[in-house]
């Protein structure tokens, strides 16, 4: 018989920290699950170690990608096997707390799509950061949102953001809308999807899983958020979220551009500050700079853009010497 839930784990050659993924995942309350490993890397000693845990553990699997994927394409891979009726997909360097599956499993109704927790914020060694934490549930809505169903799960999604880290998704849902496989945070898009389709999410309050931040991490470059405010620009949403959504996709338009413009894409750097979302000049000194970099002739942008960056580190290292 298909198993509840499927726990899902892509990994990239972190044994250090996958061994925590995994024995979070098989120290569940809620037996009915299965663990799903997807090695998108090349370490002979991962995955020999991968092996002697399903070995042990009947409901480890571990899966080789046939190709490198990447990040989201391991996600989607994952999805595509996944047996249970509910995944959760965490980092592999990220760990479930024992009642995580047990409390968002008996909180899912029959209409539920997403249900998902708060989560504590580790730091490289696994050490809880209490400040940080705190930070995480006020910036994401969750240390005022009411435990159950969420009333308006589009406007919530344009405010907020849910981490599939903490959450289980329906596989079905997850399998038919998929991941796009060209961003490094994959989740916020595939949700707005989600939500945009009348999916139903709800909201747990308990803190139920522990994500870690630390330089090595796959999410934290923000290498493709260009993209991603290009994919979140594209999503319909009602009138009354239109002004969440703009607030929700300026910031990402920002950093887009500087990021296309560090490439040297300045066809890619116009085209996302032409966006409707991309902030004013006026009322956005960030914004201003880029619009002035690229009102230059092609050939001399990536060069007027570089002795800005320059500059700014130059001046951020004035202000960080004592006086």
């Amino acid at each position: 018989m298909s198993p509840a839930v499927s726990l899902c784990i892509p990994t990239f050659s972190r044994l250090n920290y996958l061994k925590e993924a995994v024995a979070s995942a098989r120290a569940q309350t809620f037996a009915d699950i299965e663990i799903l490993i997807g090695d998108d890397g090349d370490s002979p000693e991962l995955r020999a170690w991968c092996l002697a845990q399903a070995a042990e553990d009947a409901r480890v699997h571990y899966h080789k990608t046939p190709r490198r994927l990447g990040l989201a394409g391991n996600w989607n891979f994952l999805a595509r096997l996944a047996r249970g009726r509910f995944l959760n997909i965490i980092g592999d360097d990220d760990r479930l707390l024992p009642p995580f599956v047990e409390r968002l499993l008996g909180a899912a109704g029959p209409d539920t799509a997403v249900v998902f927790s708060n989560h504590f914020v580790i730091d490289s060694a696994g050490a809880r950061l209490e400040a940080e934490t705190r930070a995480f549930a006020e910036r994401y809505g969750r240390s005022t949102l009411a435990p159950g169903p969420i009333d308006d799960a589009v406007l919530y999604f344009w405010r907020h953001t849910v981490p599939m880290s903490s959450s289980l998704a329906r596989s079905d849902d997850v399998q038919r809308f998929a991941f796009k496989e060209d961003i490094n945070t994959p989740e916020p898009e595939l949700y707005g999807r989600m939500a945009a389709a009348g999916k139903q999410f709800v909201f747990v309050a308990d803190y139920l899983m522990e994500y870690r931040v630390h330089p090595g991490s796959a999410t934290v470059s923000g290498l493709t958020i260009d993209r991603l405010a290009e994919y979140l620009q594209e999503l319909d949403v009602p009138a009354h979220a239109e002004s969440a959504k703009r607030d929700h996709i300026q910031p990402l338009a920002l950093s887009g551009v500087s990021r296309r413009l560090a490439r040297g894409d300045v066809a890619g750097a116009r085209a996302l500050a032409a966006s409707r979302y991309y902030p004013s000049p006026m009322s956005n000194p960030r914004a201003l700079l880029q619009r002035l970099v690229l009102a230059l002739p092609d050939v001399a942008v990536p060069g007027a853009y570089g002795a800005l960056m320059r500059a700014k580190r130059l001046l951020k290292a004035a202000r960080a010497r004592p006086s």
